[in-house]
């Protein structure tokens, strides 16, 4: 029978091999621990504690606790996992939800996210709600974007306004694009945020929503660094502290905005 580090080695390649993760250096992250910390856990070095079961089985409730303690059972729970396929139109199947209420449906060989959108319009109102966001706001949408797997996490669809990260390149951003984005909870900070892979983030601070590029963090001071790709000088780089700093999302895909001719 496979050890109890064996099937912790298990249960993490088939986080990253689902999605859920792209190494296990992320998966650390999303878990609150170092990458150092979490290897000594799999190999054995230090005692799995139920506080890291707990925070394991939140990246996906299909994990079952007692199958990594003893071996007995599956590594995932069945009948408590993803939804049976049911029809929502001709051409969309409806596939599952996540625990946050993005919703993933199947057209062919495709595979699409609708998650609740918010323009540039509802931003005031989404800096008041934000620490208790709700589905139904009104003057709330939704967005649907084409994705290559089902993912767990926070996810927004965010309206770019202005022109701050509008270079006239398709790598920027102009107004009245759309970006799917996914929250990075603040445990998380404290290891150094990989910006250098996911460059573009949604910050949420005081009264304002921006959409940034992050170019630096200071660990020991807290503080966080953003650049705006239009280098008009209106547009200057600015460092805040990460303690005024209420969300950070960042960029998964960008939707070019709509042109009508």
């Amino acid at each position: 029978m496979d050890s109890t580090c064996d099937r912790l080695k298990q249960v993490m390649a088939w986080l990253i091999a689902n999605g859920e993760a792209s190494s296990q250096r992320e998966v650390a992250m999303q878990l609150g621990y170092t990458p150092s910390s979490l290897s000594q856990i799999i190999n054995g070095h230090v005692p799995l504690s139920d506080k890291f079961l707990n925070r394991l089985t939140g990246l996906d409730r299909r994990i079952d606790v007692k199958w990594i303690r003893t071996g007995e059972g599956n590594m995932l729970v069945t009948g408590s996992g993803r939804m049976e396929l049911t029809s929502d139109d001709e051409d969309m199947e409806f596939f599952t939800e996540n625990t946050k209420g993005a919703r993933f449906y199947k057209q062919g060989d495709k595979l699409f996210m609708t998650v609740r959108h918010v323009p540039f319009a509802a931003y005031g109102q989404f800096v008041n709600e934000c620490d208790n966001l709700e589905p139904d706001f009104e003057d709330w949408g939704e967005e649907t974007y084409e994705v290559d797997h089902v993912a767990r996490g926070n996810y927004l669809s965010f309206e770019v306004r202005g022109d701050s990260m509008d270079t006239g390149s398709r790598q920027s951003f102009e107004a009245g694009d759309k970006v799917l984005v996914r929250e990075l909870d603040r445990v998380h900070w404290r290891d150094r945020i990989r910006y250098e892979d996911r460059p573009y983030w949604v910050v949420v601070f005081e009264s304002s929503v921006l959409l940034k590029q992050l170019i630096g963090q200071d660990l020991e001071q807290g503080m966080l660094t953003f650049h705006s790709l239009n280098p008009s000088p209106e547009y200057a780089d600015f460092t805040i502290s990460e303690n005024d700093v209420r969300h950070l999302y960042y960029v998964i895909k960008k939707k070019p905005r709509q042109m009508d001719f």
